[in-house]
């Protein structure tokens, strides 16, 4: 698997963007449980809570899955819809570190992970159409297991460290910007390539 994620530019971008993924994913993560935290005392409303979010993300995700995954992916193309949650992220961290409250990590939160389930990941699938088959399975197996565990990693050491040095969750939010930032870039990158290498294809 290790050999066919790296065996070229494309591939090793597709790993990029699964790893900036999960890396901007942590950092959302602690920073809605470090909000949660100091915003509800017993654990039991923290609890309902999150089931909250997670019945608001599954209802939106079934809502654009069902009418609007297929159409934008037609309409705007691979490059734009692989683009969405970098640009998500860029207003969704932005905004946490203006107003870090639990309002805000909400809407950022379940707007990110409906548009994950519902255009991000099966835009990632159109990805891999263009690889040769061999490196389609091991290489995608490989990428969707190794690199998003080590993406997670990366952002719970960064997470940490930062915090380590001092950096509040306001600061954090502002690191995470240039980073969704650079996940944009690769994201369009890829549906561009994406789009090239089908067309050479055909």
């Amino acid at each position: 698997g290790l050999g066919h994620a790296f065996n070229s530019v494309y591939l090793i971008n597709v790993s990029v963007y699964i790893l900036l993924f999960a890396v901007t994913s942590t950092f959302l993560y602690f920073q809605q449980a470090d909000i949660v935290r100091q915003s509800f005392a017993d654990r039991g409303a923290r609890t309902a809570f999150f089931a909250r979010v997670d019945l608001w993300v599954n209802v939106l995700t079934l809502g654009a899955q069902l009418f609007l995954t297929g159409q934008v992916l037609r309409l705007i193309g691979v490059a734009l819809t692989l683009a969405l949650l970098p640009l998500v992220s860029i207003a969704g961290f932005g905004a946490l570190a203006l107003t870090p409250t639990v309002a805000v990590v909400v809407a950022y939160q379940v707007i990110r992970r409906a548009g994950n389930f519902a255009f991000a990941r099966p835009t990632r699938e159109v990805l891999f159409t263009v690889v040769p088959r061999e490196d389609k399975y091991k290489a995608k197996s490989f990428i969707d297991t190794v690199i998003y565990r080590l993406g997670d990693q990366v952002g719970a050491w960064s997470y940490a460290g930062l915090g380590a040095v001092g950096i509040a969750l306001t600061g954090i939010s502002i690191v995470a910007v240039p980073v969704s930032i650079a996940w944009l870039v690769n994201g369009l990158w890829l549906g561009r390539t994406q789009a090239r290498l089908e067309s050479a294809r055909e």
